[in-house]
């Protein structure tokens, strides 16, 4: 299981999405043999995938050269709303290709996928998940397409900058954050504050910019007998997630970055995570914390915030869908530390692949260009979804310009830390477990961070 927000609880949509003007461009096509051939065919492909390489955007007549088709899609059920708006604009820009798409549930999406790309019925596209679990096993096994061609041609790869570092693995699969592009990805998924308005307004406080200014803010509104934040951890993933803004202000984001996509000497086990869990765990002592929060849901949390309980909910912007009232809430990036930069979880989403078994390539290849493009941006927009790419989009609610201020301080700042479950294949159930021990006072801080080194280190030498 992992952290990465796939089946996004925004759903409110709020019309049709413009049209696309991606035709009649032009193209010229190379073909690139890499070294190998994708597994199922020669047995033998890690690390290699035959494919056509693009140095134009694909035409409506290169992929009508392919005949009536139909292309097979996986995705997570939370695209749902995305590629409703999607389907008709690919088939009236591409009207000799039937989309078909399979939603799948995230932990179905994210077990199976890897199978199927291997399977003689391999879908054309498939959504995967950044991490050694998923991606890097599509990668390693050579089941999906490198994109860097793709990526440059439609001009993503300028678009997100240094960040597509996310969606990059070496070619063997054992590296990751850097090396050939094999994922793209068109929206930003982040964990900051949402705030409740009134109560911050009756007390006299303002959003807080800094770690130190949310700390004063929690405890006047503790000393007021409102409830300082409103949280579920049911689920033990949003302690996870929501402890990164702590975590993020106190340690650099580069060092974090550089833990989950396992470098060479990188350290959990330092004294600025320590200091973390210090300050995280006082807060759970003195009540910041709503109580029950371990049985309680992060959607009931949620909804109960939006409600009127809490100052102050730590969460995902997918969470915008339920907290959506922008006259009663807004909604900041973490507060940042002595850095004076803001850093927490955060990624793109789930990344679109393309198979390295597909007969479609170019007509994957304009599925992918076209979902992860700046033409379709305003629909990710309409159905609530923060985009990478916001120069053209339209904010539809006060709210949403919160987040898509947030998500740019975070890009600007390489502040995403990405996930911390993403270091290892099991390091999911270490750390969030070992963390709701730790909140519990079951635990220590010191044998906690102990424990997440060690599993890495055990991971880092066995990969």
């Amino acid at each position: 299981m992992s952290s990465h927000i796939s089946a996004d609880t925004v759903r409110a949509s709020f019309g049709i999405g413009k049209k696309l003007g991606m035709g009649a461009l032009g193209l010229a096509l190379v073909t690139s043999l890499a070294a190998c051939s994708p597994p199922g065919r020669s047995g033998d492909a890690a690390g290699g995938v035959s494919h056509t390489t693009i140095t134009a955007p694909v035409t409506a007549e290169e992929v009508a050269e392919l005949g009536d088709i139909t292309l097979n899609v996986w995705a997570d059920q939370g695209e749902e709303d995305t590629l409703t708006l999607l389907k008709p604009l690919y088939e009236s820009e591409f009207p000799n290709v039937e989309l078909k798409i399979q939603y799948k549930s995230y932990e179905d999406l994210v077990q199976t996928v890897v199978n199927a790309m291997n399977s003689d019925s391999a879908p054309d596209v498939t959504q995967g998940n950044q991490g050694y679990s998923t991606d890097g096993t599509l990668v390693k096994a050579g089941l999906i397409r490198p994109l860097d061609d793709v990526a440059e041609v439609y001009g993503y790869a300028d678009a997100v900058g240094d960040a597509i570092s996310q969606l990059q693995w070496s070619d063997d699969g054992q590296v990751f954050g850097s090396g050939t592009t094999y994922g793209m990805s068109p929206d930003n998924q982040m964990v900051g504050v949402f705030y409740n308005k009134t109560i911050l307004s009756n007390l006299g406080i303002t959003p807080p910019s800094t770690l130190s200014d949310f700390e004063a803010a929690l405890a006047t509104i503790k000393a007021s007998g409102e409830q300082p934040i409103t949280f579920g951890n049911a689920d033990k993933t949003t302690a996870m997630q929501a402890f990164s803004i702590v975590q993020g202000a106190l340690t650099p984001a580069s060092d974090t970055v550089a833990w989950i996509t396992g470098q060479d000497g990188a350290d959990f086990n330092v004294s600025t995570n320590a200091a973390a869990l210090d300050t995280w765990t006082t807060w759970v002592n003195e009540g910041y914390l709503s109580p029950g929060y371990d049985g309680t849901s992060p959607d009931d949390a949620a909804a109960a915030f939006a409600d009127g309980t809490g100052a102050f909910y730590i969460g995902g912007n997918w969470h915008a869908g339920t907290i959506s009232d922008s006259e009663e809430f807004g909604f900041i990036a973490a507060p940042a530390g002595e850095s004076g930069t803001t850093a927490s979880s955060a990624s793109f989403g789930m990344p679109w692949h393309i198979g390295s078994k597909t007969k479609n390539e170019l007509a994957a290849i304009a599925f992918v260009a076209m979902i992860n493009s700046a033409d379709f941006a305003q629909n990710l927009a309409d159905v609530n979804r923060v985009p990478v790419q916001t120069e053209n989009v339209t904010a539809p609610t006060p709210m949403f310009s919160d987040l898509v201020a947030a998500s740019d301080e975070l890009l600007s700042n390489n502040g995403s830390l990405y996930w911390y479950d993403w270091a290892t294949d099991t390091m999911y159930d270490t750390f969030t477990s070992g963390l709701q021990e730790v909140m519990a006072g079951r635990t220590t801080s010191a044998d906690f961070l102990a424990n997440v080194q060690d599993n890495w280190t055990t991971f880092q030498d066995k990969r």
